[in-house]
């Protein structure tokens, strides 16, 4: 199939959400499937930036619980004997987002490694990735360069992109994560609110590729006239 240059798939994800993290092999197979002839584009969607909460001794058996039926549904294993030894912490997704976005700017194709990196650091070696020195080692391992990064992540104008993919997110009317936004020209659609199997998402893709797909089976985004 040749480029199409009117279509893109939006991805809309967070680095500290388990089933975006459980969501990572449908991910790989619908990249590998349709990138050669539509266009993926990852943008953040704020899962805990506003009301992050403290994972506390208390909190954390439910997490466990949580994180034990993403690995049920999705065959995704999380470390979660970690989380027992693990110091307590705030689960704020807010400086992994910044994060993330600053090495979206300074090199696009790395920022879907990186955002692997994070779930990876978070969900199988529970580190904290809240904080800017483990931010700065993962962005150096997939290859960005700790001065750059340091530099970028500390610009105010990552902080204000940050804040656009959240507010972009809530345009597509993206609710829960991940979610996939079908955009063609000036109309967007929402795919999917929260994980889903390969086997519900890729054949209504094929049929968007296609034209051929009903708008019942999509839900209109709220997408605001004149955003990307």
């Amino acid at each position: 199939m040749s480029p199409n240059t009117t279509k893109e798939i939006i991805y809309v994800g967070d680095p500290m959400c388990a089933w975006c993290f459980g969501f990572a092999p449908v991910l790989d197979a619908l990249i590998k499937r349709f990138e050669p002839s539509v266009p993926f584009r990852f943008i953040m969607g704020g899962l805990r930036v506003d009301d992050p909460i403290a994972i506390t001794d208390k909190i954390k058996p439910r997490l466990l619980e949580n994180w034990e039926g993403v690995t049920r549904a999705t065959g995704q294993a999380i470390n979660g004997h970690l989380l027992a030894d693990a110091p307590e912490f705030l689960y704020d997704s807010g400086p992994a987002s910044r994060a993330f976005v600053a090495v979206r700017s300074l090199d696009e194709t790395l920022a879907l490694p990186y955002y692997r990196a994070l779930h990876h650091a978070f969900y199988l070696d529970m580190k904290d990735i809240s904080q800017p020195e483990t931010l700065c080692n993962l962005a150096e391992r997939v290859g960005v360069s700790r001065t750059e990064f340091s530099e970028c992540f500390a610009f105010a104008g990552i902080d204000k992109e940050t804040k656009a993919d959240f507010e972009l997110a809530a345009a597509y009317n993206a609710q829960a994560f991940p979610a996939l936004v079908l955009k063609e020209g000036g109309t967007a659609s929402v795919l999917n609110q929260g994980y889903k199997p390969l086997s519900a998402l890729s054949g209504l893709i094929d049929e968007w590729v296609t034209g051929t797909l009903l708008t019942s089976e999509v839900t209109p985004a709220l997408l605001i006239f004149g955003r990307p």
